[in-house]
């Protein structure tokens, strides 16, 4: 499957793992901090704000405290009304808290604890009260003896309950702070863990991509080597189809190509060696041939020269025949007119013919003769 995927999509699909496994890296460390942020916010916002509200109140109840003391100590109306006023104050200050604690309280707990608490608010600020009014009508002794007794129970109980839910919020924020420790422990393992798994993918990523391109095209690059050397024996396996295994396809049909094409020529080469070595025989044979009609040519000119001199000797007796022709031909006139007058002479009677030629000239019959036996020989 991956062999046959193409090298674009192959490093798409590397950088995008890789990617992938950065982004789950990044997702982790950001969601971890994120936790980690929630638990520091809910420490420092919430519950480190709900404790310092508590605390707020019992530095409330402490300045109520020592107004009491100042009332019940005092021994001037001014200074009376000064601690008056601290116990006031203290008293509103503890409202303010208060009021601002309560909705910030969602355990059940909680809630819980803040009602008890509010139930002792009641009773301590109804004690306030009984003590204020014992000081204004200057019953000192009363008053000295009701904080003693009724008022500090109530003091006492009050500010337990405040350092019961402070310690609560306590436990809390423990709580929060070693579930932050946690979260850090392991968010510091997780990403570690992701960290080192992401880099041993992104190396076996890169390796696997690195060999599956730089294989082949090595293969090519021995191949491209073997033809650059004149040998066409070299054997291509393309088991992909990327564009490496479709180089090394083309290389393949390359070298077929080319021994089919380097056969053909060794083929042609062979046919115009024997073409050659004809053309050469033939060659030879015409120039031998040439030699021998050279010599022919000198023998024929020889022979025409032969010829030359013969038909002049020819000429020359042609001449001669000629001249004895016309004379014999005027021979044989004559002897024509001779025999004409033989053939006259022995019709008139051969006894007569006979006796003029035995009574003709020797020389004449002679001539006669001659003519006569010559004629066919001119003929």
């Amino acid at each position: 499957m991956f062999k046959n995927m193409k090298i674009g999509a192959r490093l798409g699909l590397g950088f995008g793992l890789v990617l992938i496994m950065l982004a789950v890296i990044a997702y982790l460390g950001i969601s971890r901090l994120a936790d980690m942020n929630d638990a520091i916010t809910n420490i420092t916002q919430d519950k480190y704000k709900k404790v310092s509200l508590l605390q707020e109140g019992l530095a409330g109840l402490n300045n109520i405290a020592i107004g009491n003391r100042d009332m019940v100590l005092a021994t001037t109306p001014e200074s009376r009304q000064v601690a008056k006023d601290r116990v006031l104050t203290g008293r509103a200050n503890i409202g303010k808290a208060w009021e601002t604690l309560k909705p910030m309280l969602t355990l059940p707990k909680g809630i819980e604890m803040m009602q008890l608490i509010l139930d002792s608010r009641e009773r301590f600020i109804a004690g306030q009260n009984q003590t204020i009014k014992l000081v204004e009508e200057n019953k000192m002794e009363e008053a000295k003896h009701f904080i003693d007794t009724d008022y500090r129970k109530i003091a006492v109980e009050y500010r337990q309950r405040v350092n019961d839910l402070i310690k609560f919020q306590g436990d809390l924020m423990d709580q929060a702070g070693t579930t932050a420790a946690e979260h850090y422990h392991a968010t510091r393992a997780m990403l570690l863990i992701t960290s080192i798994a992401a880099f041993l993918f992104a190396i076996g990523i890169a390796f696997w991509i690195t060999i599956s391109i730089t294989k082949p095209l090595g293969v090519a690059v021995g191949v491209a080597n073997q033809l650059a050397e004149g040998d066409l024996t070299a054997k291509i396996d393309a088991t992909s189809k990327d564009e490496t295994g479709m180089l090394l396809s083309a290389m393949q049909n390359m070298v077929e190509k080319l021994s089919s094409i380097i056969t053909e020529v060794r083929g042609a080469a062979d046919n115009l060696s024997s073409a050659s070595e004809e053309v050469s025989a033939t060659a030879q044979s015409m120039s031998q041939a040439n030699s021998e009609q050279a010599a022919s040519v000198e023998e024929t000119s020889a022979s025409v020269e032969q010829m030359s001199a013969s038909i002049n000797q020819n000429t020359e007796n042609a001449k001669i025949t000629d001249g004895m022709a016309a004379k014999a031909s005027k021979e044989a006139n004559e002897g024509g007119d001779a025999v004409k007058q033989t053939v006259a002479a022995m019709q008139r009677s051969r006894e007569s013919r006979i006796s003029c030629i035995i009574s003709m000239p020797l020389g004449r019959v002679s001539m006669g003769f001659k003519v006569s036996h010559a004629l066919p020989m001119l003929a």
